[in-house]
């Protein structure tokens, strides 16, 4: 209990970085020793300049820290530190480790050597959905835990996969472990509270700002064996993602998308540059081996969305188009050779019956 109050004013330190708490855990090893610290000792070792001196004088009492361990008991929150027993080694190897991090749930999930990363668009076509939901329940069925960053879209359909199976996957957040982001995932929030797992090395009440996220990315790669890239753009933080997991030597896998949408462009260029092209979730399993361990994947996955039969006329010309590729109004006007007002009429009906979903102008099939 002692120690953990040492390390909740440590991590509480805000106007010290990373960079200068951990040069301060490689000279001191232990918080409580740097919080006994005077300020003519912190001075002499060059860590901080005036202004973080002045702080750090002022910041050395355990007030907060008492608060936020009273919090955390009463929202059953735990602290994981480098000491801890559950504190992954992976971490210990990325850049910029971090010092611990909250936790929420099934602290069993963190001991588990097989993980895989699922990433990708916030935005997702309903085949990167399916794709994401798709891989991540056949992974988690034969025991993977899955590996995202509760996100909306791909990061969100991939712990839902993981929840229909075993429940194995653990949700890095970009704000404080207490906080739900985006609110539309509270439900999927509430869920692996309960059943998966929640961490965060962010404080207690941290909301969601920007440059949290590029930082999260780093920690779900260093947690991942492999890293799986579903649905991403060029520039996104899915790549980021992937280029820490390179970086930290891990497999990068990528399914290829369309090659005229920018949705997939991410992905795709990542393909060119030798990442490993998966269709199935077996292409994956054949890198995860334990020696005396075999694991075998008993549910098949098929990345077909099934064809759906229709009534009407000019549904099924439409529907028969949109599944050749024209995904725009102006594309099915033109090929259909039905009036535009026809077409918007028909495509409003066949949305209500949940047969696609037009996003942006782009149609998709559901």
């Amino acid at each position: 209990m002692d120690e953990k109050l040492y390390w909740l004013w440590f991590m509480g330190l805000e106007k010290i970085t990373l960079k200068q708490k951990n040069m301060m855990l490689d000279r001191f090893n232990f918080p409580k020793t740097i919080f006994s610290l005077s300020r003519e000792l912190m001075e002499k070792t060059g860590i901080l300049k005036k202004s973080g001196l002045d702080y750090f004088s002022n910041a050395q009492n355990l007030g907060k820290a008492r608060e936020s361990l009273a919090f955390m008991e009463s929202h059953q929150i735990d602290i994981i530190t480098r000491d801890s027993q559950y504190f992954p080694e992976s971490l210990n190897n990325i850049y910029m480790p971090p010092l611990g991090f909250f936790a929420k749930g099934d602290l069993a999930l963190l001991k588990n050597r097989l993980t895989l990363g699922i990433v990708g668009s916030r935005n997702p076509t309903i085949q990167g959905e399916k794709y994401a939901r798709g891989f991540a329940q056949a992974m988690a069925a034969v025991g993977i835990t899955i590996i995202s960053g509760m996100a909306a879209g791909i990061d969100g359909e991939s712990h839902w996969g993981s929840l229909n199976e075993l429940g194995n996957t653990i949700g890095v957040l970009g704000t404080g472990v207490d906080q739900c982001y985006p609110r539309s995932n509270q439900k999927i929030y509430d869920l692996m509270s309960e059943k998966a797992l929640l961490i965060s090395e962010f404080y207690l009440g941290e909301k969601a700002l920007p440059f949290h996220f590029p930082l999260r990315n780093r920690i779900i790669s260093g947690l991942s064996q492999g890293v799986l890239i579903i649905e991403a753009r060029k520039k996104s933080g899915s790549l980021i993602t992937a280029n820490h997991a390179l970086e930290q030597g891990k497999n990068v896998y990528v399914i290829p998308g369309d090659i005229s949408s920018k949705q997939w462009a991410g992905g795709n260029q990542l393909l060119k540059e030798g990442a490993m092209l998966v269709t199935e979730p077996r292409d994956i399993l054949e890198d995860y081996v334990i020696p005396g361990k075999s694991l075998s994947m008993e549910k098949s996955f098929s990345p077909e969305i099934p064809e759906k039969t229709l009534s009407d006329v000019d549904e099924k010309k439409l529907y028969q188009l949109i599944r050749k590729g024209y995904t725009t109004i102006d594309q099915l006007v033109l090929i259909s050779g039905l009036p535009v007002n026809q077409v918007n009429s028909v495509l409003t009906m066949m949305e209500i019956d949940e047969v696609i979903k037009i996003n942006y102008g782009n149609i998709m099939l559901i």
